[in-house]
């Protein structure tokens, strides 16, 4: 009996113990970056047809806004690119339309951020791929060039 209570004591120890983690997981309701790329499925896109329907997006970081916060820019699919200025302690502001970064109705299959004209504010390089309208294949190139009064980036 007392290596029963003592292999339950032990076992009870072992799982209430909780291993320190590298990551937090901050919930959307906190953070405010509700982005999800769904795909949904048709007769002229699915996996049958095409293979690389599920490579997913892309997720650029820079400071586009030029104020110190890492600030996030998602590629989507099916759904429209999102910008997200960083308004500190992991709170972000949806600032797509204003900044006119929505991609278009483009398949956007990832993104680098570079500084292609060497200013000093992160530009936006979006790759497009997928549609078989060669037009929605083109690329797209935003161009920072600072900040309006309300402090959303102006990307061109």
């Amino acid at each position: 009996m007392k290596q029963f209570y003592l292999v339950t004591f032990i076992i009870l120890i072992f799982c209430s113990c909780k291993k320190p983690t590298l990551f937090e997981q901050i919930p959307s309701s906190k953070s405010g970056i509700k982005f999800r790329n769904q795909i949904v499925e048709n007769d002229s896109i699915n996996p049958i047809d095409n293979a690389y329907i599920y490579n997913g997006g892309g997720v650029g970081v820079g400071d586009f806004n030029n104020d110190g916060l890492p600030d996030i820019y998602f590629t989507g699919n099916m759904v429209s690119n999102k910008l997200y200025i960083n308004k500190g302690n992991f709170k972000f502001q949806d600032v797509t339309e204003e900044a006119g970064v929505e991609g278009f109705g483009r398949w956007g299959r990832g993104v680098s951020v570079v500084d292609i004209n060497n200013d000093g504010l992160p530009d936006i390089y979006v790759c497009n791929s997928l549609l078989n309208d060669s037009a929605k294949r083109q690329n797209l190139l935003y161009i920072n060039t600072g900040r309006d009064k309300s402090g959303v980036p102006s990307l061109s």
